[in-house]
């Protein structure tokens, strides 16, 4: 990829910390992110809770919801940003005198927090699912038209001043690495700025851990039935897993499956635990993605994304999995002019 040779200056002034300063109250910070959490959303909590420390010494406490068992991910917790506690339900939290949620927003089905409860600062690059929320909430950076959360962070840390460690620096590198496929997919200036100037001060070491992360033999007998399961529909492949062990495999699989030649589009779904789990890709100059899903689960969840890489969510309560899964592939074929025929079998029995 060729990057500019002039990137765009940093977007945030002094007066935005301060702003953000201002939304906290006293007592420690309570930092939430968005179900299943992925590089981006822990190495951009983990900023966060570095920024308030640094800047003003005042502390934070970093909860996330639902699994993290990509290998990938857990190394980054291990290795990157430890300190984080899982929760069942946002009653688990108490004791706290602030709440900033990172990478998810209120009124989005992929978080934790009741509808009742309005945080005091948001950090998100995702499009506004309910802008009234925004003008309840004292801090906002809501950037559709950056990449990565992380990169909001690193902002953020550069204008403050703080000198970023390496590990840190390693996970907010990560991160931004992730959600923009390596500055290949929805990525902007913004991104590349950050990305370069954090590369120079990563801890390689590290990034071999998380990168190279060894998998149980569990996760090739799941990609194995993921391509099995995988029907090619003209220029769109679709992946009906049933039943997952992890939620997030159904974006690993439609990582990999948009690369198969001739693929405009992908549709991964699967259920855990009564909920439906879907993960949209799209070819950069093809269909838009996140517009793509909202077609798909219009009435029936919730989701968010970009340009290339989206993902949602179906909560089934007293719904048939099976039935809810048919809807949505029959949807999605609609919505890419695709026959909603049996597709063909990418392997061979």
């Amino acid at each position: 990829m060729v990057l500019p040779t002039v990137l765009d200056p940093n977007p945030l002034r002094h007066s935005d910390l301060d702003r953000l300063r201002q939304a906290l109250h006293p007592g420690p910070v309570l930092i939430l992110t968005h179900h299943n959490p992925d590089p981006d959303a822990l190495s951009s909590g983990d900023a966060l809770a570095f920024l308030l420390e640094q800047t003003w010494g005042i502390t934070s406490r970093k909860a996330y919801s639902g699994l993290v068992e990509r290998a990938e991910n857990v190394a980054v917790l291990k290795h990157l940003t430890p300190g984080w506690r899982t929760i069942a339900s946002f009653d688990e939290v108490a004791d706290y005198g602030s709440l900033s949620i990172v990478d998810t927003q209120p009124g989005a089905t992929n978080n934790i927090l009741p509808t009742s409860v309005i945080p005091d600062a948001v950090f998100d690059h995702h499009l506004a699912v309910d802008s009234e929320w925004v003008k309840q909430v004292a801090y906002v950076d809501l950037r559709p038209e950056v990449g990565a959360a992380a990169t909001l962070l690193f902002q953020h840390l550069e204008v403050a001043g703080v000198e970023i460690p390496a590990r840190l620096a390693t996970a907010l590198f990560y991160g931004i690495k992730t959600d923009t496929s390596g500055l290949a997919r929805d990525v902007f200036s913004d991104d590349e700025r950050a990305y370069l100037a954090l590369r120079d001060r990563i801890d390689a070491s590290a990034l071999v851990e998380v990168e190279y992360a060894k998998r149980p033999a569990v996760y090739f007998r799941e990609l194995a039935r993921g391509l099995s399961m995988a029907r090619v529909h003209g220029s769109v492949v679709v992946a009906n897993l049933g039943e997952i062990h992890w939620p997030d495999f159904t974006a690993e699989l439609a990582d990999q499956l948009i690369r198969l030649v001739g693929a405009r589009a992908v549709l991964c779904l699967g259920h855990h635990q009564g909920v439906i789990y879907l993960s949209v890709r799209t070819l950069p100059l093809d269909k838009h993605a996140w517009r793509l899903l909202r077609k798909v689960i219009a009435g029936l969840g919730q989701g968010g994304g970009h340009r290339v890489i989206a993902g949602g969510q179906i909560v089934l309560e007293e719904r048939d999995a099976s039935a809810v899964e048919a809807e949505l592939i029959t949807r999605f074929l609609a919505a890419m002019g695709e026959d909603t025929t049996p597709g063909l079998k990418l392997t061979e029995e």
